[in-house]
Parts: structure tokens; C-alpha cells; sequence
């Protein structure tokens, strides 16, 4: 009869290497005692701004933090475990705090930026600066007058 107690050694490693593909792309939290938290970020322009939204649902609005530091976006926050716990059973949830950093482009005001949380999303949105936005310049020449847009960086 078969051991029951003993584990393919095959799945054993397909299982390691999926809860490490989970925690770099923050899908599961960090292990160990210190447990923190990576957010998943979306970060998108359009003509006139940047915006870059994270999800860090649980958190209170108070606990989180954005600054501009040395041409970076710096982002912080935490979210404390339960308070009152005398045993717990499964910690699935991530607690701690965590830390995301952003280039911030050229000729942003950090003044002008602004940040709103609602329903677990912090949405920062950066307004570019004029020298950034696309510029229509037209052609003339033979034919029709021809239109390009242009986008400096």
C-alpha cells in the first residue's frame, strides 16, 4: 500500500513555483513573519494627464501616503491586522505595509498632482505639463493641407 503521507515531488515543485508567480505579481502575500503587499497598479495617459490607479482595498484612506521625492512618485501605505484576534485559523488576506515608486515624467508640477480613494482604489492623476502634449502642426504643399500631430517627450 501506498504512502499517502508522501508528496509527488514533481507537484510539489509546480506548487512552489505558482506561489512564487503569485506573490511577484502580487496575486498572495509575502510570507514570513513580516508579511507586506505589492498593489496591483494600472498607469495610462491621455492628451492632457497621467493617471496611475492601485488597488489596495482594506486600507483607510488616513494609512496611505503619496510624495514626490527626487523625480520619483513615492506611494506608501498599510493595512493593520485584526485587532482582538486570540487565534486565527487562516490569514489569506494581506496586512503589512508596502511601498510602490514611479518615475515621474519630465516638467510635472508635484503641486498640481492629485489623488482621490474611493471603493478600495487610489487613483493619482498627474496633469502633463503644456510642453508635453501633442502639438498639430500643418503642411502645406501641393494638393490639400495635411494635419500631423505630434507627441513630445
Amino acid at each position: 500500500m501506498a504512502n499517502l503521507n508522501q508528496r509527488d515531488p514533481l507537484l510539489a515543485e509546480l506548487d512552489a513555483m505558482t506561489e512564487q508567480f503569485q506573490r511577484m505579481f502580487g496575486l498572495r502575500p509575502a510570507g514570513g513573519v513580516q508579511r507586506g503587499f505589492v498593489p496591483p497598479v494600472d498607469v495610462w495617459e491621455t492628451e492632457t494627464e497621467v493617471v496611475i490607479e492601485l488597488d489596495v482595498p482594506g486600507v483607510k484612506a488616513e494609512d496611505l501616503s503619496a510624495e514626490v521625492v527626487e523625480g520619483q512618485l513615492i506611494v506608501t501605505g498599510e493595512r493593520a491586522a485584526p485587532e482582538g484576534a486570540v487565534r486565527r485559523y487562516r490569514s489569506e488576506r494581506w496586512q503589512g505595509r508596502f511601498v510602490r515608486s514611479f518615475g515621474v515624467p519630465t516638467g510635472i508640477d508635484g503641486d498640481r498632482i492629485s489623488a482621490d480613494y474611493a471603493e478600495g482604489v487610489l487613483r493619482l492623476t498627474l496633469p502633463k505639463p503644456e510642453a508635453a502634449r501633442p502639438k498639430r502642426i500643418n503642411i502645406t504643399g501641393k494638393g490639400a493641407p495635411q494635419t500631423i500631430e505630434t507627441h513630445v517627450e
